[in-house]
C-alpha cells in the first residue's frame, strides 16, 4: 500500500491520535488554544544595585513566577532556563531583555502575557513596580506595586501584588469561535459569488470597514471554498502582509485556516511557517515542540507526514505517521573530471680530477767586488681528486 501524504495540525502533547484524513487535508486535535495561556516573567531591572542593596532581582523574578502559577488563571509559566534557551535560539541573551520592549520580547519567546518591572527605592521604601502586557494586542492590561521597608517586607507583599496584577485576566472557557457572522450574512454564499480566490480576499478586506467579524468569516470561507476554477486559495503572503495580523493573533481558528492554506500550497511546512510566525500566528513546527515540550504543550503544531501501516486493533484503528519534508538535503559529491600527474626522476654524476706540476730554476749573479753566486733548484708535485653522487625523486599529484 502506498503511503498517503497528509498535513496534520495538532495540539502538542495530545494523548489521542488524529483521525485519518485524505491527502492534503488538515486534521485538528485538541481544545481551544485560548485556554492554554503562556506567561513569561522577565528579569526585573534592578535600580537598587547602584546603591549597593542586597536584593537579588533574579530571586524576585522567581518568586513572581511561583505566584503567577498560584494565581488561578490557568496559565503555564516559562521557566528561567527555558526562556534562556528560547532567547538563545533567536540569537539573544537573557540580559538583552533589559531595556527592550517587553511586548516584543514576549512575542519572541512565544508568550501570550509578559510580566516586567523595576526594583527601586522611593524615600525609605523598597518597591517592585510590576507591569502586565498582552503580546497579541500589544496593550498594557495590568499594573501593580509591592512595597516594603525591608527586603523581607517586600517579599511578603509580592503575592497580593501579583493577584492585583492579574485581576483583569479571566480564565478562558472552551468557548465557541469568535468568527460568528451577524445577521443574515452567509460567508459561503459570499465566497461562491467571487470570481477568484484573490478577488475573494480583496472583497473580505473591504468588509472589515463595517464589521471585523463578517470580514473574518468571509476570509475563512474564501480559504475553504472548494470550487475555485484556478485552484485552491494559496495566497499566504497576502494573509501575512499585515492587514490581517490582529485577527491572526486573536482568532482561535486562525491556526486551522493557515494550516489549510499551507496544505494547498503543497505542504512546505518549514518554508511557510516562518511567514505565518511573522504575523505572530501561534503555529509551530514539530521540531520546535520536541526541543521544548513543556513550553509548547497545548500549542498548535503543524507537520507534513506520510500515513502508512494502518492496522485495526479491536474497535480502534492505529497507523504510523512519518514526518516528511519538501526541503532539499545537501551533500557533497565529486563533479567533473579528476586529473592525475605522475612524475619520477633520477640522476648520477661522477668526476675524476688529476693534476701535476713541476719546475726547475737555475741562475747566477755578481755585483761589484762581491763574490759571484750561483745556484739551481727543482720542484715537482701532483694531486688527484675523484667522487661520485647520485639523486633520485618521484611523486604523484591528484
Amino acid at each position: 500500500m502506498r503511503p498517503r501524504l497528509l498535513l496534520i495540525l495538532l495540539a502538542c502533547a495530545c494523548a489521542s491520535a488524529p483521525p485519518s484524513a485524505s491527502p492534503g487535508s488538515t486534521t485538528s486535535v485538541g481544545g481551544d488554544a485560548d485556554a492554554n495561556r503562556v506567561v513569561s516573567v522577565l528579569e526585573l531591572r534592578n535600580k537598587l544595585a547602584r546603591e549597593g542593596s542586597a536584593i537579588d532581582a533574579g530571586y524576585v523574578a522567581d518568586r513572581l513566577r511561583a505566584e503567577v502559577l498560584g494565581a488561578g488563571i490557568g496559565a503555564r509559566v516559562i521557566s528561567r532556563e527555558n526562556m534562556l534557551v528560547l532567547l538563545q535560539a533567536q540569537g539573544k541573551q537573557l540580559e538583552d531583555c533589559e531595556g527592550e520592549c517587553e511586548v516584543e520580547t514576549g512575542r519572541r519567546i512565544g508568550a501570550d502575557l509578559v510580566v516586567s518591572g523595576d526594583l527601586l527605592r522611593v524615600g525609605d521604601t523598597l518597591k517592585a513596580s510590576l507591569r502586565l502586557h498582552d503580546t497579541r494586542a500589544g496593550t498594557l492590561v495590568g499594573a501593580a506595586t509591592a512595597a516594603g521597608v525591608t527586603a523581607e517586607d517586600l517579599d511578603a507583599h509580592l503575592a497580593p501584588a501579583v493577584r492585583q496584577l492579574f485581576a483583569s485576566v479571566k480564565r478562558s472557557g472552551s468557548g465557541a469561535s469568535q468568527a460568528r457572522a451577524s445577521g443574515s450574512f452567509d460567508p459561503k454564499a459570499f465566497a461562491a459569488s467571487q470570481p477568484s480566490p484573490f478577488d475573494c480576499e480583496a472583497s473580505a478586506r473591504r468588509l472589515r470597514e463595517s464589521s471585523a467579524d463578517r470580514a473574518w468569516a468571509a476570509l475563512v470561507a474564501c480559504v475553504e471554498h472548494p470550487g475555485w476554477s484556478r485552484g485552491d486559495f494559496t495566497y499566504l503572503e497576502r494573509l501575512t502582509s499585515g492587514f490581517w495580523d490582529a485577527d491572526l493573533t486573536s482568532r482561535s481558528d486562525a491556526p486551522r485556516m493557515i494550516a489549510r492554506v499551507i496544505a494547498a500550497r503543497g505542504g512546505d511546512v518549514e518554508g511557510d511557517i516562518p511567514l505565518a510566525q511573522k504575523s505572530r500566528v501561534p503555529l509551530f513546527t514539530l521540531a520546535a515542540a520536541l526541543r521544548q515540550p513543556e513550553v509548547y504543550r497545548g500549542r498548535w503544531v503543524l507537520m507534513r507526514g506520510a500515513l502508512s501501516e494502518i492496522r485495526q486493533e479491536g474497535a480502534r484503528s492505529a497507523a504510523v505517521v512519518r514526518e516528511t519534508s519538501l526541503r532539499a538535503t545537501a551533500r557533497e559529491v565529486p563533479v567533473g573530471p579528476v586529473s592525475r600527474v605522475d612524475r619520477s626522476g633520477s640522476s648520477t654524476s661522477r668526476s675524476d680530477i688529476q693534476s701535476s706540476r713541476s719546475a726547475s730554476v737555475r741562475g747566477s749573479s755578481q755585483s761589484g767586488n762581491s763574490p759571484r753566486y750561483s745556484g739551481s733548484g727543482q720542484y715537482s708535485g701532483s694531486s688527484s681528486t675523484s667522487g661520485t653522487s647520485q639523486h633520485s625523486s618521484s611523486g604523484r599529484t591528484e
